[in-house]
């Protein structure tokens, strides 16, 4: 009865600070105030001096070289805070008593245009058009049209994807003008896919005993260990084709077909083209182009686990990694860099105790295209992230004794110093007697560069998937972990 009569009042409470009148609003106060070529930082600090407006930001969004000189008299406060904020493309939303400042991500930028048969030139319908590995994209309509609007101020790729034809993927960089352009797209058939699908089509495929087993080590390597793996589902198995590379159970996997897997974890579909995915030597090859759509659900409390488990996965993430390479903030975001170098006496990778500084390990250089830029490495590099730990299944997976007395990093025998809790570093468990099991150890993940000098776009992705392999932790989570390039944690 009481915890009713509580709810009620927090329900009564709530409906009436949401029916309040907006005009109430401390934004719409009028004062006059000056900014005398002052930063964005300052101008806020001005405003909420003179007019109390509590602001909330991350002052990694914030451009340190926009100045602010203007004058205003008798004006409302929120008409002083969108022209500040516009000139460095920044907004704000108004959260109770709490003015929140966020970026700007999105334009008013649409890509339209019709795909084709190259032939024929006759249009083709219900084709594949999506920004890769996103959630913005579009289906041709019956006269092959398609339009995918608020496209991202940032290089893209566009990728078309059709039955029976070449995967096409176009680049566009940043300063690529979409607007008031059609752009015709010709697809050319693709004899090699169009044959399977005809030799294949009218029957289920079925696989042979050697394919299932293969098909049971892929979901493994291709979805990860992870928790968030135990619930994705590829949906449509029958696309795959498998193909073992040698004696030593090396294999590829390649498609005939969009490949869909549901992430009950993280709430998204993906609809996947995939190029080759190759396991050799226990490192794994993962080439494609992802395509992601939010599943629904009617209940808040999934949709904000959805959303925690989103964040969760990005934490850590290669593509966290990346945006902290590039906004030059990965001490900020809890990265520590080392190096990763092959020991001939003891065949093993290993890394030193007292590492060179991060930038004599990894360099970052702009380039001539907006949001590119070149990732230059000295070696193989071991990326620590301090914010969350390594998972208990992992560590008795992958942790052991190695030949040399120290712990075996991952299945490629990487050893590197221990970072424990209170900030001890160890080079072996038997020096105080601990189990592997008993030790909270940050997540490493390893990057084995097959080109040391490779491209890299913003948001955080390797333009060039084929310059690097995953070791470590990045490869337990695998492609259960991925997220769209346009999310963004809270």
């Amino acid at each position: 009865m009481v915890r009713s009569f509580l709810v009620s009042i927090l329900f009564l409470s709530f409906y009436q600070l949401s029916a309040q009148d907006p005009s109430e609003s401390a934004l719409d106060d009028v004062i006059s105030i000056q900014f005398n070529n002052v930063s964005i930082v300052s101008s806020l600090r001005q405003l909420d001096r003179l007019s109390g407006v509590n602001f909330s930001y991350n002052s990694n969004i914030i451009p340190r070289d926009v100045k602010i000189a203007k004058a205003y008299r008798d004006a409302p406060i929120r008409t002083i805070l969108t022209e500040i904020l516009s000139e460095a493309n920044l907004y704000f939303r108004e959260v109770g008593s709490t003015v929140i400042i966020l970026k700007r991500i999105y334009s008013e930028r649409k890509v339209t245009g019709q795909v084709v048969d190259i032939k024929t030139r006759a249009p083709l319908h219900y084709v594949n058009v999506f920004i890769e590995r996103s959630t913005l994209g579009a289906a041709t309509d019956s006269e092959g049209n398609f339009e995918i609007d608020d496209i991202p101020d940032i290089g893209f790729n566009l990728v078309v994807s059709y039955v029976g034809y070449k995967t096409k993927v176009i680049p566009f960089n940043y300063k690529h003008d979409v607007e008031n352009s059609k752009y015709i797209i010709e697809m050319e058939i693709d004899p090699v896919v169009l044959e399977s699908i005809q030799v294949f089509g009218k029957a289920p495929k079925r696989f042979k005993r050697a394919d299932r087993q293969l098909l049971k080590r892929f979901r493994r390597e291709f979805l990860g260990r992870s928790n968030n793996a135990k619930q994705c589902r590829i949906v449509n198995p029958e696309v795959l084709n498998f193909e073992y590379l040698d004696d030593n159970d090396n294999y590829r996997v390649t498609a005939d077909d969009i490949l869909y897997v549901e992430n009950r974890a993280l709430g998204y579909r993906i609809g996947y083209l995939l190029e080759e995915f190759r396991f050799q030597n226990g490192l794994k090859l993962n080439i494609g182009s992802a395509k992601f759509q939010e599943l629904e659900t009617k209940s808040r409390k999934k949709y904000q686990k959805w959303e925690m488990e989103r964040e969760r996965a990005y934490n850590g993430s290669a593509q966290h990694f990346l945006n902290a390479m590039i906004n030059n903030s990965l001490e900020e975001q809890g990265f520590e860099l080392n190096l990763v170098q092959y020991d001939s006496v003891t065949s093993e990778y290993t890394t030193p105790l007292n590492p060179p500084p991060a930038n004599e390990i990894l360099t970052l250089e702009k380039t001539d295209k907006e949001y590119l830029y070149t990732l230059h490495a000295t070696s193989d590099v071991e990326v620590t992230y301090k914010g969350e730990y390594e998972a208990s299944a992992y560590k008795k997976l992958y942790r052991s004794t190695s030949k040399s007395g120290n712990y075996k990093y991952t299945d490629k025998k990487v050893r590197t110093s221990i970072s424990l809790t209170d900030g001890q570093s160890l080079s072996s468990y038997q020096v105080f007697g601990l189990d592997v099991t008993d030790v909270d150890l940050f997540q490493k993940s390893i990057i084995f560069f097959i080109n040391y000098d490779t491209p890299v776009g913003y948001p955080g992705q390797f333009k060039n998937p084929r310059d690097v392999l995953f070791g470590g932790w990045w490869r337990w989570g695998a492609f259960s972990d991925w997220l769209p390039l346009n999310y963004k944690p809270d």
